[in-house]
């Protein structure tokens, strides 16, 4: 079975990445974490034949990281809020597949290999984050998937609640892979700087 994996981002453009982040460290800091990010995700899918790795983008489909050309299995984002860009995705994916964000640096296989393996009796795979929300999302192909994301607090403390609480009145099953950290503001860059 091929495991789909869809990394989103937007271009790495100075000025159009983690704005709210980028005030406090400049565009340039902003821009290199975003491609180191994309990278460590390429490398680790390197020579894994049963993995399929590809990006969802905005605005643009074609850009270049500092080791790679991206021009290929580009995907552009459709939809006015993150809940529609991923439901979007998910009806046009066949398979189980999963998305992560951009901002997620200490990620390593073993956490996509375990998102798989918890789809294979889930409905839905959540990879959790400190600041409750959420850096992975995947859904199963083995019945049908209820829309999650209505009346999400997108950007809160609440984000994660909403998302599960929707699932689990919509009857679908979840569970949780690894929870890590996403890196949207200074305290988790200086974290994320303290530890490479």
């Amino acid at each position: 079975m091929i495991n789909n994996i869809f990394l989103m981002t937007k271009i790495p453009i100075h000025g159009l990445i983690k704005r709210r982040l980028s005030k406090d460290i400049g565009n340039c800091k902003s821009k290199r974490l975003t491609l180191l990010n994309i990278e460590n995700i390429k490398k680790i899918l390197n020579n894994k034949k049963t993995y399929r790795f590809f990006l969802y983008t905005t605005p643009t489909k074609k850009f270049r990281s500092y080791s790679y050309s991206f021009c290929k299995n580009v995907f552009l984002q459709k939809g006015s809020n993150l809940g529609k860009k991923i439901w979007n995705l998910k009806n046009s994916v066949r398979g189980n597949f999963i998305v992560l964000g951009s901002d997620i640096p200490f990620i390593n296989f073993e956490d996509l290999y375990n998102a798989f393996e918890i789809l294979k009796s889930k409905d839905i795979v959540i990879g959790p984050t400190y600041d409750n929300g959420f850096w992975l999302i995947g859904f199963s192909n083995k019945k049908s998937i209820m829309y999650p994301f209505k009346e999400i607090r997108w950007s809160t403390k609440h984000s994660l609640y909403d998302l599960v609480r929707n699932i689990e009145k919509n009857g679908n099953s979840v569970n949780y892979c690894k929870k890590l950290r996403d890196i949207d503001i200074i305290d988790d860059y200086c974290e994320y700087s303290d530890k490479v």
